[in-house]
């Protein structure tokens, strides 16, 4: 079969969600191809939240020093094609269908599934685009995810561990934390973001045991409204979220291991430049300033909590427009974030997960909409500020919306 559309291709790919193959099954599949990830230099990250914004800001920095970068990134946000970046641009529709074309047979051989097949596919891109560094964001955990068939990555990043997917990697935290540091490789430098002391011995532990250089971000000040001081250092980011300042730092941090451990170029002036420009879209993103718009794709609890300190620096008042999967604790999020705003709205939006938004409104006592962009539409005209959260997928549609609008 060979494919010449793009929707008929993404459709088939993102069909094939699981397979219920083992991790040792696809090293065999990576190994049958000469195990290309390891022709790379990668930068391979985990944790329960801020890898996508962690990934994003060391992409930046490093493209500002004149690098060229492969990213690999999940879920995507527009478009499956957003997962495989180079150069912070999607992989070209030509580039994905004649790649998935080439490997199509294989493919079905070896009955991938849509995340293997897009570890192949991106192995393959970024060997033609002559890629100098690839950050790859791992999918969930560590130690059984797709993407840690990589033998030697120059750097294993653990951002945050918290209580998602607690049900599948725990049953406690330790567990979940035994999970993400599956991805530490023996003599490979790993650095951890701010972890709890009874996790950060977890991590310790496990360091020693391969022989990896243990390095954990150092602390630094917020100064909030996105500027912030790092060993000494100020610098400024375009989000005004407290948890940005967190990965920001924690992307400087791993900036400064590669050029310690690689020799990866440091120049203060290009980094300042690159991190002030850096943008994670979705992540308390104002995409309006009359009234104040802010998106936010906090979809667990500890992204609630991180959404909630960062409105307090908002004086405003605000209304939320909140939905969410159905496998999501939902409740509990909105629990932490109900005494943030004057109203909450919970809505649908196209997803086959969502959640019965209307019934968990009646029995919960939120207001509910049908339709959350004729709704948004109306708020516009008489609120000084509306946040959307809940679910990164609301937040991708939201988008969608918005831009068929020209608001974006």
């Amino acid at each position: 079969m060979k494919f010449t559309d793009i929707k008929q291709a993404l459709d088939w790919i993102m069909a094939r969600r699981s397979n219920g193959n083992h991790f040792a099954r696809f090293q065999k599949v990576m190994a049958k191809l000469n195990d290309p990830q390891d022709d790379f230099k990668m930068i391979h990250v985990a944790g329960t939240n801020g890898k996508g914004s962690t990934v994003t800001f060391l992409r930046d920095m490093l493209m500002g020093l004149g690098y060229h970068v492969g990213t690999l990134q999940s879920p995507h946000f527009l478009s499956h094609l957003d997962r495989i970046r180079f150069d912070a641009k999607n992989i070209s529709e030509k580039d994905f269908l004649a790649i998935l074309n080439e490997y199509y047979a294989f493919f079905i051989e070896e009955e991938l599934s849509m995340f293997e097949m897009d570890y192949i596919i991106m192995c393959a891109y970024f060997k033609k685009m002559k890629v100098d560094y690839v950050i790859v964001e791992v999918g969930m955990g560590g130690l059984y995810d797709s993407t840690n068939v990589v033998h030697k990555p120059l750097l294993s990043i653990i951002t945050t561990i918290g209580h998602d997917h607690l049900k599948e990697l725990g049953p406690s935290l330790k567990d979940v934390t035994l999970n993400k540091c599956g991805i530490i490789k023996k003599d490979c430098p790993l650095l951890t973001g701010h972890l709890s002391a009874d996790l950060k011995k977890v991590a310790l532990a496990e360091a020693l045991k391969k022989n990896s250089p243990y390095y954990e971000l150092k602390r630094y000040k917020d100064l909030r409204g996105g500027n912030f001081i790092y060993e000494d250092e100020k610098y400024h980011i375009r989000s005004l979220a407290s948890y940005q300042v967190h990965n920001a730092c924690l992307a400087l941090a791993a900036l400064k291991i590669l050029a310690k451990c690689y020799g990866v170029r440091y120049e203060r002036v290009l980094i300042k430049n690159a991190l002030a420009m850096s943008l994670w879209p979705g992540r308390f993103e104002a995409i309006d300033r009359a009234p104040l718009v802010i998106v936010d794709g906090a979809h667990n609890l500890e992204g609630a909590k991180a959404l909630k300190d960062s409105l307090a620096r908002i004086p405003l008042k605000k209304v939320l427009l909140f939905s969410s999967l159905k496998r999501k604790d939902y409740l509990a999020m909105l629990e932490i974030l109900k005494d943030s705003f004057d109203r909450i709205y919970l809505v649908d939006f196209d997803h086959p997960e969502c959640f019965d938004a209307e019934r968990v409104a009646y029995e919960n006592g939120y207001l509910y909409a049908e339709d959350y962009y004729e709704l948004f539409e109306d708020l516009k005209k008489k609120t000084s500020c509306i946040i959307l959260s809940g679910s990164l997928y609301f937040i991708s549609a939201f988008y969608e919306r918005f831009k068929q609008r020209r608001y974006y």
